[in-house]
């Protein structure tokens, strides 16, 4: 009887520790307040020295087309924080995007900053269309930032030019670009930005014509991989 009790109690916590163990970090959502906003974002945490991704949505979208990527980063154990761009989804105020890049550089990143988030593993931002913009030029513009991964960027959406930013904010830093090869002004802006880059940049240009996170309709497994392989090589990898 007694060896049935120990066999038993040995069985309860072999099946605790798994729990525990494949239980996910919280997700959060949050509220930041800027001087004519208030913007919305979710939290997703991770272990405490685990690398942080930014997400950026593309014109007219929100933070929810990141959820297919999502479920990869997590398992991958970075810390995510995907946000509504303002004017976007759960986000005030307006389209004005040189202060959409002052809430990515001056108000999320001290957000985490304040909050204990950016421990060693380091920050990468990833964007999509205009997000993609914003991201690389946001980068550019925070130390702390390690690289940008950009879908579908251009040389000019609404005003938001991120080439000098590529070229010589990120010259001793890393970047990703994407693109479909029919779509034809993000294509074109990633052959010319890849030319004049002086940093560690690779880039990829995919059959057909989808834009920014609508890749992931049309090739997500590739390029999932494709994003999963260039953060585990920027980034701290140890996560576990």
């Amino acid at each position: 009887m007694r060896n049935i009790r120990c066999l038993i109690a040995l069985f309860c916590l072999t099946v605790s520790l798994a729990v525990t163990a494949q239980a996910p970090h919280a997700q959060e959502t949050i509220s930041l307040t800027r001087a004519d906003a208030v913007l919305a974002a979710d939290y997703y945490a991770a272990d405490a020295e685990a690398p942080v991704i930014l997400l950026l949505h593309m014109l007219n979208s929100k933070r929810a087309a990141w959820d297919p990527l999502i479920p990869d980063l997590r398992a991958a154990g970075y810390a995510l924080l995907n946000i509504d761009m303002r004017g976007h989804g759960d986000s005030g105020g307006t389209r004005e995007w040189e202060a959409a890049i002052d809430d990515v550089t001056e108000g999320w990143v001290e957000w985490l900053s304040e909050n204990g988030h950016l421990g060693d593993g380091g920050l990468a931002i990833i964007g999509g269309s205009i997000g993609a913009n914003v991201a690389l030029i946001s980068c550019a513009r925070v130390e702390i930032c390690r690289g940008a991964i950009a879908l579908s960027p251009g040389l000019d959406y609404r005003g938001v030019k991120p080439e000098s930013a590529l070229v010589d904010g990120l010259a001793d830093r890393a970047a990703l670009l994407v693109a479909a090869q029919n779509d034809a002004s993000s294509s074109a802006a990633i052959r010319q930005m890849f030319l004049k880059a002086k940093g560690d940049v690779s880039a990829r240009l995919y059959r057909g014509r989808a834009h920014g996170t609508r890749l992931f309709d049309s090739d997500y497994e590739s390029v999932s991989a494709l994003i999963m392989g260039w953060l585990t090589e920027h980034l701290t990898t140890d996560l576990r």
